[in-house]
């Protein structure tokens, strides 16, 4: 008979793959790592290890975080974390480690266009909110401007004066340096592709009211606000497919005719906390666009990481756990180690990083695998209809060989064994009752010599250890011992003139 499917050992089996095929895939070199976009491990055109190179090349040295920001709570060399094109979402856990991080003085580079980094910035705007009046801002053009929050857009930054072939690539050609910002040497244009654009929070007085905009004015005339920012031939376009196929134009309804801005860095290093830099568009940091001679992107990112590098550790943790597969290469991230690399680790991150739930672990880790480790289940119940459908078979002998089937030799044994004291109390009227000892002796009794009576005993007595389920039995003991019944039973059950 067919073995039945066991769902717990089918999980324990797929659990045992995933935790080793980031070790195959790895030493084997059959993992593909160069599938996710703006990972420092891809060397294609949208990944970033050139960045990493040249960063490593100043002195810097990168930490990859593959599970997620909790781990941001066992750091004690602050230094600044890259949070370059994430994808997928943060838990509120990877929140509070963000907010934690900063507040103890550890940096932060946010870069992102259309993913997930609106998730943490609503965290970032309510920590920065008490110290904002405390920073200087005048050197961003908002001097007095009571900004409340920043945000990235999520619409694409289209600019018909300054681009790269198309105007969704647009040219950054306007920059603002002053004391306590990021320098600007050597930098005199970056390239930029399909980027977005940073929306602020400020407080609207003549409505009273707090609103979301995409650019600062003062009495009517816009202002430049950040570091970075497009042309006034610029406008945010709501239908990014479109554009994206090349069919764009400004609407009546869409934001235009003022400078946006790419980039916002927030000083909060003089007030005791990290620096935060704000970006949208983390293409800025990809090998194609780094790469290009005539653009300053490789400059720019250097004098971005030495101003967010406040506490000279010259150390970043490259965010990788929130990366996805690029466009055309999801088929391929199944043989990706950091898949499953993140996938376990973020679980062992999540249940590890509170003080009071640590030294639990493990014993939820062994409450787990006791509920799903392949255990001997009992045996389906044998219905009297499924005999009856084979006359030639006995219900005794159909009930054996379910239990032989499904393992239980301790059920079978019993069954053996019960029948064995029937036959003796047939016999000689000994009662069903009779334990090994007393079997051994009405043996002997009747059965002078027949028998080695000290192994008989030893034997009799493992079958009532191994019926009362004191001793665990292995086939190979089950065989013996059904052997060692079948020929009581074959003695008994002779006729008594041949003795």
């Amino acid at each position: 008979m067919a073995r039945k499917f066991d769902r717990n050992a089918f999980m324990l089996s797929i659990l045992f793959i995933i935790f080793c095929l980031p070790i195959v895939l790895s030493v084997t070199r059959l993992g593909i790592e160069e599938t996710r976009q703006f990972s420092i491990y891809n060397t294609n055109w949208d990944g970033t290890s050139i960045l990493k190179e040249n960063l490593e090349s100043e002195g810097y040295e990168f930490q990859p975080i593959v599970s997620t920001l909790n781990t941001l709570t066992r750091i004690d060399n602050l230094g600044v974390l890259a949070l370059v094109g994430p994808t997928i979402f943060f838990d509120p856990t990877e929140t509070a480690a963000l907010a934690y991080f900063i507040m103890r003085g550890g940096s932060v580079l946010i870069a992102d266009d259309f993913g997930s980094a609106n998730d943490i910035l609503g965290l970032i705007n309510v920590i920065i909110a008490p110290f904002l009046e405390n920073i200087d801002l005048s050197g961003l053009g908002i001097g007095g401007v009571p900004l409340q929050g920043v945000k990235i857009n999520k619409s694409l930054l289209m600019d018909y004066e300054s681009y790269h072939q198309t105007p969704a690539m647009p040219v950054i050609k306007n920059f603002i340096s002053a004391p306590g910002l990021p320098s600007i040497a050597g930098v005199t244009q970056v390239v930029t592709s399909y980027p977005s654009a940073v929306s602020f929070l400020a407080y609207d007085a003549e409505r009273g009211t707090t609103r979301w905009i995409p650019s600062f004015s003062i009495a009517g005339q816009p202002i430049p606000s950040g570091i970075a920012y497009s042309t006034p031939v610029s406008w945010l376009e709501k239908d990014i497919e479109k554009a994206r196929n090349g069919e764009f134009q400004p609407d009546e309804d869409e934001w235009r005719g003022v400078s946006f801005s790419l980039m916002v860095p927030l000083p909060l290093g003089a007030v005791g906390l990290g620096n935060i830099l704000i970006c949208a568009d983390p293409s800025i940091f990809i090998n194609e666009l780094m790469s290009m001679s005539q653009y300053d992107n490789a400059q720019y990112a250097s004098n971005l990481f030495n101003w967010l590098d406040i506490n000279g550790s010259r150390t970043i943790f490259y965010d990788e756990g929130h990366l996805s597969p690029s466009k055309g290469r999801a088929a391929l991230s199944v043989l990706d180690p950091f898949s499953y690399v993140s996938m376990y680790l973020r679980y062992i991150n999540s249940f590890t990083m509170f003080p009071l739930l640590a030294p639990f672990f493990p014993i939820i880790a062994l409450i787990f695998l006791r509920r799903n480790y392949p255990k001997s289940r009992g045996a389906s119940p044998l219905l009297m209809t499924k005999i009856k459908q084979k006359r030639s078979r006995s219900f005794f002998a159909a009930k054996m060989s379910w239990y032989v089937n499904y393992e239980q030799y301790d059920k079978a044994l019993n069954v053996l064994y019960k029948r064995l004291k029937r036959r003796l109390d047939k016999k000689f009227n000994s009662g069903l009752d009779i334990n090994f000892t007393q079997i051994v002796d009405l043996l002997e009794e009747q059965y002078p010599g027949k028998f080695n009576y000290n192994l008989l005993l030893k034997s009799l007595k493992s079958i009532e250890l191994f019926t009362e389920k004191k001793k665990k039995i292995t086939e190979e003991d089950f065989l013996a011992l059904v052997l060692e019944m079948k020929n009581i039973e074959e003695i008994i059950t002779k006729p008594r003139s041949r003795y």
